[in-house]
């Protein structure tokens, strides 16, 4: 039987570090990781030698910015024809970005990209490091394409996966927002691939001109206003309540900024769970009618990706309004797409 040729992008984070003077910090390399692993498992694959793209042991996923996110998939473009599978170690605070990131960059690889990482350090009790890296080397051993987020023995797609746990005492720190994880014994007996038979279309090209703000019933329309104002960004996300918008006032000035300079506003929920339909209450309704995009099932971090690429790509507002519904990795369930659609077009001719 052909040995799985497997390359590991070694990024730091939990996974990586050890205790020092100032705390804990990424100090250990990928063959310092893989030397506590089951011998048996290593042996069966051929396992590279790790690429360290953001350095030997990495870095603070906290400090992981889109250039960073870059370099891991130049590494995997780079290096993609002599390797049939990809680990990736990583911080978990933004790991679900970086992995999210990449299956908008990949878009229909054809070989299996696992993103792992870990809660505890090894030098904590019950660290789940080993097993993490272990689960990730058997889903990346199976015909199973795309890019996927591997963590606590199961496997979740990677524009599915949120963090949903810091990780204090629990070590299931992610889950998919449609609760559909797939337990890694599944995963390696089964068919879950979700690129099979795409056109595979790599690009790295992203654009840092998109940021996040949390609206609170506090939100001050003034502040927000001034920080718009002051910007440079084409477009911008917001967390809302539900599926409600927000208030009169707030929608107001995100519109305005996006009507006078040509930018984009798109609404997702604070829930990791469930979908932004702005077109089902009066708040949300008067919010689609000023322009505001719905985020509908996509997670945040699959908002954000997808806005980086797409602006990237040099989509102006109105096709960005298309593009952004179009489904290219399953960050979107395409039937409730064409229901949304549907709302929304007669909410829009009644403006």
């Amino acid at each position: 039987m052909k040995r799985i040729r497997i390359l590991p992008i070694h990024a730091g984070g939990t996974i990586a570090s050890v205790g020092t003077a100032t705390g804990f910090k990424p100090k250990l390399s990928f063959a310092d990781l893989l030397s506590r692993a089951d011998r048996e498992l290593v042996g069966d694959r051929l396992i590279a030698k790790a690429q360290s793209p953001l350095g030997e042991f990495g870095i603070d996923s906290a400090s992981m910015q889109l250039q960073h996110i870059q370099k891991i998939a130049k590494t995997i473009c780079d290096s993609y024809e002599h390797h049939d599978a990809f680990i990736v170690t990583h911080g978990t605070d933004t790991l679900a970005y970086t992995a999210s990131m990449l299956s908008f960059m990949l878009q229909g690889i054809q070989k299996p990209v696992i993103v792992t990482g870990a809660q505890k350090t090894l030098e904590d009790e019950n660290s789940d490091v080993i097993e993490n890296l272990e689960t990730a080397l058997l889903a990346a051993s199976t015909p199973n394409c795309g890019v996927w987020v591997a963590f606590n023995k199961k496997v979740i797609k990677a524009v599915r996966a949120t963090k949903i746990d810091i990780g204090v005492e629990c070590l299931d720190a992610f889950a998919s927002n449609l609760r559909d994880e797939i337990q890694v014994s599944d995963f390696l007996l089964n068919d879950h691939a979700v690129n099979k038979g795409q056109v595979e279309t790599f690009s790295v090209q992203t654009s840092e001109d998109v940021d996040i703000f949390c609206l609170t019933h506090t939100t001050n329309p003034l502040t927000l206003s001034h920080y718009l104002e002051n910007s440079d960004l084409k477009a911008f996300i917001v967390l809302i309540y539900g599926m409600s918008g927000h208030r009169e006032d707030l929608m107001g000035v995100l519109s305005r900024w996006a009507n006078d300079n040509e930018t984009i506003v798109i609404a997702k929920t604070h829930s990791p769970y469930g979908s932004t339909d702005l077109s089902k209450y009066e708040l949300g309704v008067k919010a689609l009618q000023m322009g505001v995009l719905s985020a509908l099932d996509m997670t945040l971090e699959s908002v954000f990706a997808k806005t980086c690429l797409l602006l990237a790509q040099g989509v102006v507002r109105q096709e960005f309004n298309k593009q952004f519904y179009l489904n290219r990795c399953g960050e979107l369930d395409e039937v409730q797409v064409q229901k949304y659609l549907s709302k929304a077009s007669h909410w829009l001719s009644t403006a």
